[in-house]
């Protein structure tokens, strides 16, 4: 099972299963199990569908799978359990960047970079208007 492979016949439908996949995994991995999980955009309602698509498109995501996927006879593609596993864990950190792009886009929280930890930190955004806390 170590270098077990899988065999991709339609990139396209594996890309949106994958992307589909992370973005409904994400906050509820704990408390789910594998049948409760999507993998298509249609078990998707609506708005989680715009979610999706505003925040990681099929072509974003195209392009991080074939980073990681090896081509096979023709159309077809080959990926390993590992690769596979490297492949969710892209996708994942680019929803997460995403994300929070938007929300700093947005106004919705503060960002700063942090050279002590050599990273981003984030916060929530202060009103500065107390009437606006209210509502």
């Amino acid at each position: 099972m170590k270098n077990t492979k899988f065999q991709i016949n339609d990139i396209d439908k594996f890309v949106e299963c994958s992307r589909v996949l992370v973005f409904d995994c994400m906050g509820k991995y704990q408390t789910s199990t594998l049948d409760d999980m999507k993998y298509t955009l249609s078990e998707l309602s609506e708005e989680d569908r715009n979610e999706l698509n505003a925040v990681l498109t099929q072509e974003e995501a195209m392009s991080i799978c074939k980073l990681f996927l090896r081509p096979y006879d023709d159309q077809k593609f080959i990926v390993s359990k590992t690769q596979y596993a490297e492949l969710i864990d892209a996708l994942n950190t680019r929803l997460v960047s995403n994300m929070l792009n938007n929300l700093v886009n947005r106004g919705l929280l503060e960002t700063a970079f942090d050279h002590e930890s050599n990273d981003f930190i984030f916060w929530v955004k202060e009103n500065e208007n107390k009437e606006d806390k209210k509502s």
